[in-house]
């Protein structure tokens, strides 16, 4: 019956389980491949759920229809079996879907050993089991929506006219305040793990005004919470010709653009998992904004110990959003907590012309960004005051020396996008193969 090397068996094409579901095959022969799901023996038939990447049909195998060896077969196959089988649609209320598949042929091309995935496991063990687990229905949905998250991040970019271009992992020097740095060695030299790639994105804007990246980036914080990871993917971009306004329409049109796409190419995910399209088709420009002064005097009013010049963590964030359904910027943030390479804020010379974006109810931080400063002699004055040599940023400060253009930026962690979007319980329900503090296995 299968053809191991196509798509066609006697003239008839494999088709997805979607397909059947929609309905558009009522009444009609069809084949089926894709593994078993769940499975129900009684005396003379065997009920399969049969699960292929776009969904779970309900399938019967009757002993009186088809040969006594598949009959056989498939009474003693187990769930995860891969199987091909070939039958007619008919339409079923009780079935999850509507349809149901009453089979003609069936063919077990892999019995499954006993599975060791079971109902009621704990998070440390289904972590453990992360290669298998990633065939739950919740989890197998939670990676299609990311991909649209990353689909429709390039769309609304390249619509825009930036490049994607790529930047080294392996790096020689500090891109981020405040997270640590993985070591390594490099042949005898001492290189880290990039923290960011937006140092080595500026350089490319000279050559193409617009270029972004989607990479992994790696942070050395020793954080057990809900929110971090060790290893995340990172969006980032940065722009020619964009000031700090600019920028800000940018991070707020890209967020909106990739809520709205989910909702209108991942409908059937966000059913199956319980969230509501309206949660994400809310999501309208221009978001909230507020200063990091104002900030500050918020949380300072809900009875924060927090002092002007203290960095916003994850207690201030949850007062200023737990109770917000739309997204905060916090903008204007003191020189002394953020990056060098910021443009200096002539409203408020104890700041720079940067920004976060909070994620709402309490989720925290998403995006982070900033106008670039485009001075040389300007770069040099805030090495010199945070006491950082500058020659490790020899070949960054150039780029400032030879015709030097108004330029922003900004990195969005797509993970921690993806876990407030869903309501996800933890960032890591999020990623195929999570790195935390204390996982890295498989």
């Amino acid at each position: 019956m299968t053809d191991y090397n196509g798509f066609m068996v006697n003239n008839m094409e494999y088709i997805h389980v979607r397909d059947v579901l929609a309905g558009a095959y009522e009444g009609k022969t069809v084949m089926l491949r894709g593994w078993v799901h769940r499975i129900r023996k009684q005396k003379k038939m065997v009920f399969v759920l049969l699960r292929d990447p776009t969904g779970v049909i309900q399938t019967v195998v009757k002993e009186a229809v088809v040969s006594e060896t598949e009959y056989e077969d498939s009474a003693r196959m187990l769930i995860e079996s891969l199987v091909t089988l070939k039958g007619t649609v008919h339409p079923d209320s009780r079935a999850a879907g509507g349809f149901e598949v009453q089979v003609d042929e069936i063919e077990i091309l892999h019995f499954a050993e006993e599975f060791p995935l079971t109902e009621n496991l704990s998070t440390e063990f289904l972590n453990d089991n992360r290669h298998l687990w990633m065939r739950s229905r919740k989890l197998t949905n939670v990676l299609k929506v990311r991909d649209e998250v990353f689909r429709s991040a390039r769309e609304y970019l390249r619509q825009h006219d930036f490049y994607e271009t790529t930047s080294p992992m392996f790096v020689g020097t500090m891109g981020e305040e405040g997270g640590d740095l993985f070591e390594v060695e490099y042949f005898g030299r001492k290189m880290y793990l990039t923290q960011t790639s937006q140092m080595h994105l500026e350089p490319q804007l000279f050559a193409m005004e617009r270029v972004f990246t989607l990479a992994p980036s790696f942070r050395g914080e020793k954080s057990r919470t809900r929110k971090h990871l060790t290893e995340f993917w990172h969006l980032e971009a940065e722009e020619a010709w964009c000031d700090h306004e600019c920028n800000i329409r940018r991070q707020e049109e890209l967020i909106t653009h990739m809520c709205h796409a989910v909702v209108k190419n991942r409908g059937p995910e966000l059913e199956e998992l319980s969230v509501d399209p309206e949660k994400l088709l809310s999501v309208k420009t221009p978001f909230e904004r507020m200063s990091y002064s104002e900030a500050i005097d918020v949380c300072q009013a809900a009875g924060l110990d927090l002092k002007w010049g203290q960095d916003i963590r994850t207690e201030a964030e949850d007062i200023l959003t737990r109770v917000r359904d739309s997204f905060l910027f916090v903008e204007y943030y003191p020189k002394e907590i953020k990056s060098f390479y910021m443009k200096n804020n002539e409203d408020d010379p104890r700041t720079y012309k940067n920004n976060d974006l909070l994620l709402p109810r309490g989720f925290g931080e998403v995006i982070g960004g900033s106008q670039r400063e485009d001075k040389a002699d300007v770069i040099l004055e805030n090495l010199a005051r945070i006491g950082d040599d500058p020659e490790k940023y020899k070949w960054y400060i150039d780029i400032r020396r030879y015709g030097s253009v108004e330029h922003s930026g900004f990195g969005v962690g797509i993970d921690r996008f993806i876990t407030w979007m869903l309501d996800l319980e933890h960032i890591r329900d999020c990623v195929p193969f999570p790195r935390t503090v204390s996982r890295t296995y498989p």
